[in-house]
């Protein structure tokens, strides 16, 4: 294409195409910029939306999570629930927080970003209901604390015999 121009004429039109092509690359690398700053604002909106309809869900999963606290931890007075309480909710704090950054960096969609908080303290809130509507204690360690009884049974039981052997 360049051939079929007079030689005179070649260079100054090398040097405009390579200026149109420069300014060509600038304002796509400018488009590029203020679409990603477009995205970045349209998620920071979606999470801040949706967060507020998960705040609100929120409130209701502590319920379903304080309440059973309330009739399961019967002793330790006021203390112990208020500190089973403050961790729930620095787990949540932390979970908010993280999949806020994580959304802003467009890793996860912002709408489940902003849900999972809820999605994680559900499934413990509804562990905690059914163990209190039935009465039962949150974690029961009674199987794990015989087999180590059992173990320490046996091993001390072992020891007599090399005892009674020497």
């Amino acid at each position: 294409l360049l051939e079929t121009f007079d030689k005179d004429k070649r260079p100054k039109l090398v040097n405009k195409s390579k200026s149109y092509a420069r300014n060509i690359l600038s304002h796509a690398q400018t488009i590029e910029r203020t679409v990603y700053r477009i995205k970045e604002s349209r998620v920071k909106h979606i999470f801040e939306l949706n967060r507020k309809y998960s705040l609100a869900a929120v409130c209701f999963i502590f319920l379903f999570i304080g309440a059973p606290m309330g009739a399961i931890v019967r002793k330790g007075g006021f203390g112990y629930p208020i500190l089973i309480a403050i961790i729930f909710f620095m787990l949540y704090i932390v979970l908010d927080i993280f999949c806020k950054k994580i959304a802003q960096s467009m890793v996860i969609p912002a709408v489940l970003a902003s849900w999972i908080p809820c999605l994680v303290l559900l499934p413990i809130g509804m562990i905690l209901t059914t163990r209190a509507m039935n009465d039962t204690k949150i974690i029961n360690l009674d199987p794990y604390i015989n087999f180590f009884i059992k173990i320490g049974r046996w091993l001390t039981g072992k020891r007599k015999i090399q005892e009674q052997k020497q």
